[in-house]
């Protein structure tokens, strides 16, 4: 089952893909389950504030649900970010729109872009032992408390980021992190995403590494979403090849809507 649950187009900030040309890339790379995950941020030094317009993308949406019903099976899903202060507006948003899922990644640390943030606690430091990331986990933490979605994305999302080439260590340094934060979405029943983006950037690792994968399936982790997370023409399902090699490994489940 070839499916690809994490996908931007036109109404995120950083994409221009139309959506049918998505779908017509998705169908040509045999993807029989494909969604559209577009960005949903109120921070206001998000260069994407308020810039989604889900009741638009939702006309769209149907149309091509119904234009291409017998060839691929499509889904209207929304990927956000999560602080404190605007819990009321991320919740309104998820229950105005008819979303079939939810996604929620973490793209801020207090309230700096993630980007910037780990530009900002690495820029002096030579040796990765020396790096806090610690805020990191604390705000997936709060992530984790809000739990009002499916999916969990990118859950080591700051090795894209990160002037170092491997974490292995720092999993190592924040094991007992990740041992509560694995146990809590398990406990909550939120899907842990394997996103193959990681594997187009420097760090040439999907997220999460096999590491945290592992230990997500010595918790009683059974399913887990997968997604390349597109955002250009190409994109769509990039790294399926290491993907597949993972799935055997581990025998995980993929999230069935």
């Amino acid at each position: 089952m070839i499916s690809d649950l994490h996908n931007h187009s036109r109404y995120s900030y950083d994409s221009k893909r139309n959506m049918e040309d998505m779908v017509k890339e998705a169908i040509s790379k045999n993807v029989k389950y494909f969604a559209f995950t577009d960005h949903l941020d109120f921070n206001k030094n998000d260069p994407g504030c308020n810039f989604y317009k889900g009741e638009e993308q939702f006309e769209e949406f149907k149309i091509l649900k119904k234009k291409y019903f017998k060839t691929i099976t499509l889904f209207y899903g929304i990927e956000s970010s999560y602080e404190k202060e605007y819990e009321e507006k991320i919740k309104k948003s998820f229950h105005t729109f008819n979303f079939d899922f939810r996604i929620v990644s973490l793209h801020f640390v207090n309230s700096i872009v993630i980007s910037n943030w780990i530009k900002m606690i690495e820029e002096d430091k030579e040796n990765i032992f020396d790096v806090d990331y610690m805020p990191y986990f604390k705000q997936l933490r709060k992530i984790i408390d809000f739990g009002d979605f499916e999916i969990l994305g990118h859950i080591d999302y700051y090795k894209k980021y990160s002037k170092f080439k491997t974490h292995i260590e720092t999993f190592k340094k924040y094991e007992n992190e990740y041992k509560d934060i694995l146990k809590n979405i398990i406990k909550k029943n939120i899907i842990l995403e394997i996103n193959t983006s990681g594997l187009r950037h420097s760090c040439e690792e999907q997220f999460p590494s096999e590491g945290i994968l592992e230990m997500y399936k010595d918790f009683g982790g059974k399913i887990v979403s997968t997604g390349s997370d597109s955002h250009k023409e190409g994109d769509i399902l990039t790294g399926y090849n290491v993907l597949k090699k993972i799935l055997k490994r581990f025998n995980f489940e993929i999230f069935k809507l």
